[in-house]
């Protein structure tokens, strides 16, 4: 019984091992793919952040566990995501906060080093205008800082995410 135990176990570590790899890529591999995906996402300025960290000013860091992203399309951008945070001036009702469409002005990226970039631009709305600093690793991991003219700053942490082919 104990050898068929121990077969049945080597069995299921052997199939399990075999399933670990990806589509046969090295671990420098991988992350050179990743690297170059991340690359031309910023040239052609075509990306989408998923967001899984929110840390407001002055206030804990909070993990987030919906959807939320941020997307810049050429000249435009779609921002979804969560706020937490003081406002100095609302729109009755509450405002859409960090929820909205826009079209991007003054875009500039400067790579600080090998494995890091460092993004800004500015976005208006009927409500407010915001300041988007985004640092982007070769890793894909990102950091985004925004700072809107009618509310506290705030910023995020996440991780580019690519459309599969």
């Amino acid at each position: 019984m104990r050898k068929i135990a121990f077969s049945l176990f080597l069995l299921v570590t052997v199939l399990l091992t075999s399933c670990g790899t990806s589509n046969g890529l090295t671990k420098a591999e991988r992350e050179a793919a990743v690297t170059r995906q991340v690359q031309e996402g910023l040239d052609t300025r075509h990306y989408t952040i998923a967001v899984d960290w929110m840390k407001p000013l002055g206030g804990m860091a909070r993990h987030v566990s919906s959807n939320f992203e941020v997307k810049v399309d050429g000249e435009n951008m779609d921002c979804y995501l969560p706020y937490a945070g003081e406002a100095y001036w609302l729109p009755y009702g509450g405002g859409k906060g960090l929820n909205f469409k826009g079209k991007i002005k003054d875009y500039s990226i400067n790579y600080l080093t090998s494995n890091r970039s460092h993004i800004e631009f500015t976005v208006n709305n009927i409500e407010d205008q915001f300041l988007f600093r985004i640092d982007v690793f070769n890793n894909g991991k990102c950091i985004i800082d925004v700072v809107p003219q009618e509310r506290d700053a705030i910023s995020f942490e996440g991780e580019m995410i690519f459309p599969q082919k």
